[in-house]
């Protein structure tokens, strides 16, 4: 999916994504390796790709998350705001999280 294509995604700044089960994942010096096991793939994130996946927890909206890789990494919030909606819509593709729906 191009990030034209996500522009009509459901994806947006106050989205909650949470990890789901069955990725198995684990970081070493900033870089990430996520397992898709009901997939049988591998994905191998940078450092901002894997500061973004550790936060996805349900609780924190991607706007949320955009604003502190900004704290974290030399990035402006526009870029960082539209980076991590274009990772969640491929992470969301990708069968590797789930949007929370608020109650």
């Amino acid at each position: 999916m191009s990030l034209e294509d996500r522009k009509d995604s459901p994806l947006g700044p106050a989205t909650r994504l949470k990890r789901l089960e069955g990725i198995a994942w684990r970081e070493i010096d900033g870089e990430a390796v996520l397992v898709n096991v009901r997939r049988d793939e591998v994905m191998h994130l940078n450092p901002v790709a894997a500061f973004l996946w550790c936060r996805l927890d349900g609780k924190r909206s991607l706007g949320e998350v955009a604003r502190a890789i900004t704290e974290e990494f030399e990035v402006d919030a526009e870029t960082a705001e539209a980076d991590a909606v274009s990772f969640a819509g491929e992470l969301l593709e990708r069968g590797a999280v789930e949007v929370v729906v608020p109650e």
